[in-house]
């Protein structure tokens, strides 16, 4: 047979091992499909064996670890807190009443004084030499006085005795009259010399007072805040020397919403002013309302003096008080973690019983609450009672029905037996 023959018969034998290959490949993937049914079949979903109890029924999710605090009723008076800051009873920019050069300045920033200590003296010279010029011509002045006493003395007597002599016509008219004006001039002359007398003796105090004030002395007692002038300077009047603020006594300005002024009354010193930078306390001493309420804030200032305790309580510190609000009255108190406040409203965890003796049970309870005060939410409910055990940590994980394992010894009995029970779950 020849080459091109074999060529052309070969491929009529190809046709049947083609059909086995096709054949072949069905099998496999039949087989491969039923393997996977049985395996579907056989699967379980992911996490169905965890967490389920006998006989396949769903367990519920496992037990989550918390503390417990009892519930407590207390007897409570409701207290708010407002705050304000300090400021001194008087400040004062002790000025210089006269000029001069500043000769001595006596004290120094944060040097407490006395009323009257002597603060900056000024240079006295000139009105010292003026002074003594004033006194030598206040001398002669009553000198002055003395002279014109005595010229009218005589004048009256000139006069006593002219009158006497017209009478029994020893002298004429002309000669009674000039005694009567000389007489009339002569009082005039005292009278004007007693008035210069009167003028320059009041010029004499007056730079006596000049001269005293040259010496700046404290108003009031305090201390020295800020120093404004130094030795050499000219000082003009009425220029500050130094800012005194007065020490013993300081205003706390407490600023009060409008509904709890009814809290305050003039002659009420029951509260406490307390430092907010130290936590010093100091009590008050008076108290007083100032009929000026802010139209945007809508609070009252209240002035309150108290001590400063030897300079610990200092103008500019923030302060705070708490007020007495309300009557006394009854209220369950929690922890203030184990209160859980979102746009629902607050609510706490209660550590319930199982009464078939398990793990206690998460019970969401909501609450009212009415104040808070040293640690301590202080609250209305109808569903808890005072010795019921609410969560304090771990309750914002926990979902109601959530079996608890406490952590804290002796807030909650259970038996050892059911805690391994729990923990193999």
């Amino acid at each position: 047979m020849s080459k091109n023959e074999q060529e052309t018969e070969e491929p009529a034998s190809n046709p049947g091992g083609g059909g086995w290959k096709w054949l072949i490949l069905a099998v496999m993937l039949l087989v491969g499909f039923w393997f996977g049914v049985q395996a579907l079949r056989n699967a379980q979903p992911a996490g169905a064996g965890e967490g389920m109890g006998p006989g396949g029924m769903p367990q519920g999710p496992p037990p989550a670890t918390v503390v417990v605090a009892p519930v407590s009723l207390e007897a409570i008076q409701e207290h708010r807190r407002v705050t304000g800051s300090l400021r001194a009873v008087e400040r004062a920019d002790v000025a210089a009443q006269e000029s001069g050069a500043v000769v001595e300045v006596k004290v120094d920033v944060g040097d407490s004084v006395e009323k009257g200590d002597l603060l900056v003296k000024l240079d006295d010279r000139r009105v010292k030499a003026t002074l003594a010029e004033a006194k030598s011509m206040a001398t002669a002045a009553a000198g002055v006085v003395d002279e014109r006493a005595a010229e009218a003395s005589r004048a009256e007597t000139d006069l006593a005795m002219k009158k006497d002599l017209f009478s029994q016509r020893a002298v004429s008219e002309r000669e009674f009259l000039d005694a009567q004006r000389e007489a009339s001039v002569a009082v005039a002359r005292q009278k004007s010399a007693v008035d210069e007398a009167k003028a320059r003796e009041a010029a004499l105090d007056l730079l006596r007072v000049r001269l005293e004030d040259l010496q700046v002395v404290a108003p009031f007692s305090g201390q020295v805040v800020t120093r404004h002038v130094d030795p050499g300077e000219w000082l003009a009047a009425g220029e500050a020397v130094v800012t005194l603020i007065s020490s013993g006594t300081v205003e706390a300005w407490i600023n009060v919403p409008e509904r709890f002024m009814g809290a305050i009354s003039s002659g009420d010193e029951k509260f406490e002013v307390v430092a907010d930078g130290t936590g010093i306390r100091s009590g008050v001493k008076s108290i007083r309302q100032v009929s000026d309420i802010d139209p945007g804030t809508r609070l009252f200032p209240v002035v309150a003096e108290v001590d400063d305790l030897d300079g610990k309580l200092v103008p500019g510190q923030s302060i705070h008080a708490e007020l007495v609000v309300g009557a006394p009255r009854e209220l369950l108190a929690v922890p203030v973690d184990a209160v859980i406040e979102t746009f629902n409203g607050a609510s706490v965890f209660l550590a319930a019983p199982d009464p078939d003796g398990g793990l206690p049970v998460a019970t969401k309870v909501a609450v009212v609450v009415a104040f808070r005060e040293d640690g301590k939410v202080f609250l209305e409910s109808g569903e808890l009672k005072p010795g019921d055990l609410v969560v304090v940590e771990g309750n914002e994980r926990l979902f109601p029905g959530t079996p608890l394992m406490v952590e804290e010894p002796g807030a909650m009995e259970v038996p050892p037996g059911q805690i391994e029970e729990a923990s193999k779950l």
